[in-house]
């Protein structure tokens, strides 16, 4: 299903209605009805994230975050936690580098509450120099949590490593400097220009009637004008690949934790390539579960390391490759080298049958577990609408991977192995390690 600037679509997928309507003003609401489902996860979202703030304004998306929920012309703070509580459903929001989601899953009959207060906190927030201040310290304190996780600072310093100066490389959430450098009228600006109509994107999922979810937010916009001007959605995001940086080696940051933290990194695809499949079918094999090549080696056969996997981070126009470990760091260099030669053997030889067989099957039954939730399902509305504006359902997906052909595993693995690579170390007398980055 193509999700064009149709005034309305719909169409039935796996035992479920999916709808899409874009009202006059731009805004956009897609629905999946799911029969028989007792409850709905609904959220307002903007396909803006960190990547998109301006210098000196870095953190301000995830300050906005923070700061929507503390109050509005109708509502505080209190009032905003106490709605959900009151009926026994769940809110929360999520700052990501490509957008931002305000989201909350109750029962079916309390989403017109939840519709209610959701989008008068997106319309409608105060955001008073009180409450901009005390959250300032709230995110610093969480910024400080984050700071004790040596696997979150290996993770945010291989980003930087792979794309140094781009906006995909800061880090989402902001760092203690520029929390503290942005101002109140600074995040207000942030507000004022992108949680606008033509950005606004309502997604639902599980007991939910389109009509009446079309109805009620149309109830709820009404109030603040938000239906009086006409205008079609804005764009989505280019997905234009462009030429990347050259990377960071070598990071090593040395704190005085029991583990070496390791985080190999490639540059790789965007996350709409045609070889998204066959690179998800790749890290399976190498990284993604307890019969992967990674867990089996690391940990299984010589014991270095209780956690080791892979991934893939794609966005609209660039992406990375990642493979991690943690071990003592008496083994850092031994792990490091199994990391970069488990990526070169495939690049190299390619994968068995059995691998792929079993890899394809590993995906297919995490895919159908994934989407059980409504709260996934709701997510990939959103992840369709304002990325490549393509919905797959479930069933698409899975003929996706199993079109995957062999070969083509091998194949991309050669593409990732010959890009530019960082490696990040977290953690005591590491440095060593630069003669293997």
């Amino acid at each position: 299903m193509k999700l064009g600037l149709l005034d309305s679509s719909d169409f039935t997928a796996e035992a479920s209605r999916i709808c899409r309507t874009v009202l006059p003003s731009g805004v956009r609401i897609l629905s999946e009805e799911i029969p028989g489902a007792p409850s709905v996860a609904i959220a307002a979202s903007v396909a803006v994230g960190s990547r998109d703030e301006l210098p000196g304004t870095f953190g301000s998306t995830h300050f906005l975050e923070h700061l929507l929920f503390k109050g509005t012309d109708r509502r505080n703070a209190k009032d905003i936690s106490v709605a959900f509580d009151s009926v026994g459903g769940s809110s929360n929001a999520a700052t990501a580098k490509e957008y931002t989601s305000y989201y909350a899953r109750v029962m079916n009959s309390a989403l017109p509450l939840a519709l209610d207060v959701i989008l008068d906190m997106f319309t409608s927030a105060k955001i008073g120099q009180h409450d901009f201040d005390v959250e300032r310290t709230v995110i610093l304190e969480e910024l400080a949590m984050g700071e004790d996780d040596p696997e979150d600072l290996a993770h945010e310093a291989l980003a930087s490593a792979l794309l140094p100066d781009h906006e995909l490389g800061r880090p989402i959430g902001g760092t203690k400097e520029t929390i503290l450098a942005v101002t109140r009228e600074q995040v207000m600006e942030h507000y004022r220009q992108h949680y606008i109509p033509q950005n606004l994107v309502v997604t639902a999922a599980g007991g939910v009637s389109h009509e009446a979810l079309v109805e009620l937010v149309q109830q709820e916009l009404a109030k603040v004008g938000w239906l009086d001007a006409e205008a079609n959605p804005n764009e989505r995001r280019s997905q234009m690949a462009f030429e990347m940086p050259k990377t960071i080696p070598f990071t090593n940051l040395d704190h005085d934790f029991s583990q070496a933290n390791l985080l190999l990194g490639y540059q790789s695809i965007k996350g709409m390539d045609k070889d998204r499949y066959a690179l998800g079918l790749m890290s399976s094999i190498l990284g993604g579960g307890m019969s992967s090549r990674l867990y089996q080696e690391i940990r299984e056969e010589r014991g270095l390391a209780y956690s080791t996997y892979s991934y893939q981070q794609g966005y609209a126009d660039a992406g990375y490759f990642g493979l991690y470990a943690g071990t003592s760091p008496e083994n850092a260099t031994l792990v490091t080298q199994l990391m970069r030669s488990g990526l070169d053997s495939i690049a190299e030889h390619g994968v068995s049958r059995d691998e792929f067989d079993l890899a394809l099957g590993s995906l297919t039954g995490g895919l159908a577990l994934r989407y059980e939730s409504s709260l996934a399902r709701m997510n990939r509305l959103l992840s369709a609408e304002i990325g490549s504006g393509e919905f797959l359902s479930t069933e698409q997906i899975l003929q996706r991977f199993q079109q995957v052909d062999i070969s083509e595993i091998q194949t991309v693995a050669a593409r990732i192995a010959a890009n530019s690579s960082a490696l990040v170390a977290v953690g005591p007398n590491l440095e060593v390690l630069k003669q293997l980055a």
